[in-house]
């Protein structure tokens, strides 16, 4: 159920990334050697760009058929589905190793303090903070920001590696945006409490070390794709209104991404989805006036 759950946040771009894997079947570029504690080194390989197909059919912005998805989903972990065997074993090899993929931005990390780079906010999160930099890069760029996404991760997976992806960069905001993986079990079931939990640990965190703190409502989510049959929609909204509380008790900014991309009966307006998870384009045009919003207070509140 592990991976069935992945899915939920990343399903077609795992899908994608695994096929080209398998296709390719090139060893990947490896990145710079680190010493580790017990004697031994960890070299990296480096993140490789993702497909353009796999992106053309991210942002695309015709809907797609969420039926068709789920049945896809539920074929891609089908014992018949050679590609899903290979992910399943590239997933499970990674989380015996590097459950929270800290090789992820390993190298990228070092290049900013070679640089002697502070952004001015780091951007933690899963697939949709990580779409969010290829959708439009000079969002980033332009202002200082640096992405630290990682697709199908869940919040006690981000809080592991929330050091060397935030604090150990020295930016002056950090913006969070954790929760549909956790609804989809990413890494296990999880409470309400235990969530909110570890949202609150990287508040604390980032507070502790003078980062100011944007907390952010997940956008809506139409479906869990592999469970077709568990009703999201009441479940994102919920969520988000403890997350506002939790903001508002930690006294760190709220900034609200589902009301402005719900479609009436809180799925994710297929105008700015096409799967009803991760925004297209047009998604994060919203999105992007409303963070810079949120980052400017929560700095003008620091």
């Amino acid at each position: 159920m592990r991976y069935l759950a992945t899915m939920a946040a990343g399903a077609m771009m795992a899908m994608a990334g695994a096929a080209a894997a398998q296709d390719e079947g090139a060893t990947p570029a490896m990145g710079r050697t680190f010493d580790a504690v017990n004697g031994t080194t960890i070299q990296c390989p480096l993140p490789q760009p993702r497909p353009q197909e796999a992106l053309d059919r991210q942002f695309e912005a015709r809907p797609q058929d969420l039926d068709a998805l789920s049945a896809q989903a539920a074929a891609f972990f089908s014992g018949d589905s050679e590609i899903g065997a290979a992910f399943r074993a590239r997933q499970a090899e990674q989380f015996a190793n590097d459950w929270p993929f800290r090789c992820r931005y390993r190298d990228a990390n070092a290049d900013l303090a070679e640089r002697n780079v502070e952004p001015r906010v780091v951007f933690m999160g899963d697939s949709i903070t990580e779409g969010w930099v290829e959708a439009d890069p000079s969002f980033f760029t332009d202002n200082g920001f640096v992405g630290r996404g990682i697709s199908g991760q869940s919040s006690p997976q981000m809080l592991a590696r929330f050091w060397q992806d935030v604090v150990a960069l020295k930016p002056q905001a950090v913006h969070i945006l954790a929760g549909t993986n956790d609804i989809g079990g990413a890494t296990g079931p999880i409470t309400e409490e235990e969530y909110l939990g570890t949202v609150a640990s990287m508040i604390h965190i980032a507070q502790a070390n003078d980062i100011a703190v944007i907390i952010a409502a997940m956008p809506p989510m139409s479906r869990l794709l592999p469970r077709p049959d568990f009703d999201t929609r009441p479940v994102v909204p919920a969520l988000n209104a403890s997350l506002a509380r939790l903001a508002e008790e930690n006294g760190v900014t709220f900034v609200d991404y589902f009301t402005p991309l719900k479609a009436s009966d809180n799925s994710f307006d297929p105008a700015y989805a096409n799967d009803g998870v991760h925004p297209t384009r047009a998604g994060y045009a919203v999105m992007e006036p409303l963070a810079e919003a949120a980052i400017e207070a929560a700095l003008a509140q620091d």
